[in-house]
């Protein structure tokens, strides 16, 4: 999807969107009104407590990175694509931030999945969610994987939030 560019090996495709705000059951109004299907893991993921919520909104800016992108030219597992993406200021999203990128992304084409890099929130919960339309519609889909499962380039794009010196946020 995205080049990265030659300023520092930011990736050029980045995104400002809102999240937080609203809880998990709101979310999923939101997502509902939008036309948005959930699977079954998304839904498990939704109904957990272990799903949090950010109360106050908050702007997130967001990169948009390939394997490749990212130096993995044979794939990687997610460990690996984590640390790679960390080398270049990339930190995993709150999971609350995918139903908030599915409702900022409700034009997106049909074909490629769109997986919002975030750290599982326990063991026994799907990983994650990723975004995706195909012909029957706008989807917002959670996924189980193990820890050995490579993802291989053009499988997915991954969305990881720029960490706070790169977003420009001060931390006071």
């Amino acid at each position: 999807m995205p080049d990265l560019d030659d300023t520092g090996g930011v990736p050029a495709t980045q995104l400002t969107i809102r999240s937080g705000g609203l809880r998990p059951s709101e979310l999923i109004v939101e997502l509902a009104g939008h036309g948005v299907q959930l699977n079954d893991y998304a839904r498990t993921l939704f109904g957990s407590s272990a799903f949090e919520t950010s109360i106050a909104p908050r702007e997130v800016r967001l990169a948009f990175v390939s394997v490749l992108d990212l130096g993995l030219p044979r794939g990687g597992t997610f460990d690996r694509i984590l640390d790679a993406a960390a080398g270049l200021d990339l930190q995993p999203c709150d999971l609350e931030v995918a139903p908030h990128l599915r409702l900022a992304f409700l034009d997106q084409p049909v074909g490629p999945y769109l997986t919002v890099a975030s750290r599982p929130l326990r063991a026994d919960l799907p990983n994650g969610l990723y975004l995706r339309c195909l012909d029957d519609g706008l989807w917002l889909r959670g996924y189980r994987a193990d820890a050995d499962v490579v993802y291989e380039p053009g499988f997915t794009d991954f969305v990881f939030q720029l960490s706070d010196d790169r977003a420009g946020v001060s931390g006071d």
